[in-house]
C-alpha cells in the first residue's frame, strides 16, 4: 500500500521577477507508478516535475515547480489498486475581479479588470496567452491593456494574474474571445425596396458578426448638377442594432434621386454598399 505521511512541503526560489516554488510529495510502499497533481481540482504540470525512486526504503519522492497560488493536491496510484493524497495551500495576492476581453480592431483585443481593493501589495499583473508571450504590466491600479498584432479567426484563451514580488501570483483569471474579420457588404434586395413620393425602405441582409449598422443618404451628384443645389440634402439615421434588417427614409423630395449607403459595423472595421434610388412622382426629375 503506499502512504503519504504528513503535508506536502514546499521550497521557494525567490531570485527573478517571476519567483518559483517546488511542491515537494514524498510516498512510500509500492508499487508506487504514477503521480497526479492538481491545481483547485484542475490537473495541473506547470513547472519541472521529476520523481526519484529509492529502492531501499521504497520511497518515492515527487516535486513541482509553481509560480501560481492555489491548493495543490499531490495523489499517487499503483496497480494494486491503492492511492493516497496530501494537499497544500500556496497563498498568494488577490485575484483581479470583473475581467473583461473585447476585440478592439482588426488585430487587437483589450483587456479590462478591477484591481483588487486593497492591493495586498500588488505592483502590476500579468497577461499570457497560447501562442503569445506574456506581457508585464506596471501598477496595482492599472485597469486595462490592449494586445495587439493578432489574428483574424482565431480564438484566444486570455488569462491576467496579479503579481505580488516574492510570492506566487494570483489564481488565473481566464476568457476565450475569436477575432472575427472586417464584415462583408451588406447585399441589398433590389426586389423589395419600397418608395413613395417622400420615402424610401429598403432591406438587406446582413453578414455574420455584424454588431450594428447605418444608413447615410445624399442627393446624386447629377441631380445637383442639374437643380445647381450645393447642399446635398442628406442625413443619417445613426448608428443601428444589428438585428434590424430594414429602414424607412423619409422627408425626400418627390421624384428626387438619392445615392443611399449601407454601412455594417463589427469590432475589426466596417464596409459599406452604396446604391442610387429615386422617390416616386411625375414631372421632371428634382
Amino acid at each position: 500500500d503506499i502512504s503519504i505521511p504528513g503535508e506536502l512541503a514546499v521550497d521557494s526560489d525567490l531570485n527573478g521577477a517571476s519567483p518559483q516554488f517546488t511542491l515537494t510529495c514524498i510516498s512510500t510502499g509500492g508499487p508506487a507508478t504514477t503521480v497526479t497533481w492538481t491545481r483547485d481540482s484542475t490537473t495541473v504540470t506547470q513547472g519541472a516535475q521529476t520523481v526519484l525512486n529509492d529502492p531501499v526504503t521504497a520511497q518515492y519522492t515527487y516535486t513541482l515547480t509553481v509560480t501560481t497560488a492555489g491548493v495543490y493536491t499531490c495523489t499517487v496510484a499503483n496497480n494494486k489498486p491503492s492511492s493516497a493524497s496530501a494537499s497544500f495551500t500556496l497563498e498568494g495576492p488577490p485575484s483581479p475581479t470583473d475581467v473583461t476581453a473585447v476585440q478592439t480592431g482588426p488585430t487587437s483585443i483589450t483587456v479590462t479588470w478591477t484591481p483588487p481593493d486593497p492591493l495586498d501589495g500588488i505592483t502590476g499583473y500579468r497577461i499570457s496567452f497560447a501562442g503569445g508571450s506574456g506581457v508585464d504590466i506596471d501598477g496595482g491600479s492599472t485597469n486595462s491593456y490592449t494586445l495587439t498584432g493578432l489574428t483574424n479567426g482565431q480564438t484566444y484563451t486570455i488569462s491576467i494574474v496579479a503579481i505580488v514580488p516574492n510570492r506566487p501570483t494570483s489564481a488565473p483569471e481566464v476568457r476565450e474571445i475569436t477575432l472575427v474579420s472586417v464584415p462583408e457588404k451588406p447585399t441589398i434586395d433590389m426586389d423589395i425596396i419600397d418608395t413613395t413620393s417622400t420615402t424610401i425602405t429598403i432591406s438587406w441582409s446582413l453578414p455574420p458578426d455584424v454588431t450594428g449598422f447605418e444608413v447615410s443618404w445624399e442627393l446624386t451628384e447629377q441631380t445637383r448638377r442639374r437643380r445647381r443645389v450645393r447642399n446635398a440634402e442628406g442625413g443619417t439615421s445613426g448608428r443601428l442594432s444589428a438585428d434590424q434588417n430594414s429602414y424607412t427614409i423619409d422627408k425626400l423630395r418627390s421624384g428626387t434621386s438619392y445615392d443611399i449607403t449601407v454601412t455594417v459595423f463589427n469590432p475589426a472595421g466596417s464596409s459599406s454598399t452604396t446604391f442610387t434610388r429615386s422617390t416616386d412622382g411625375g414631372g421632371r426629375e428634382y
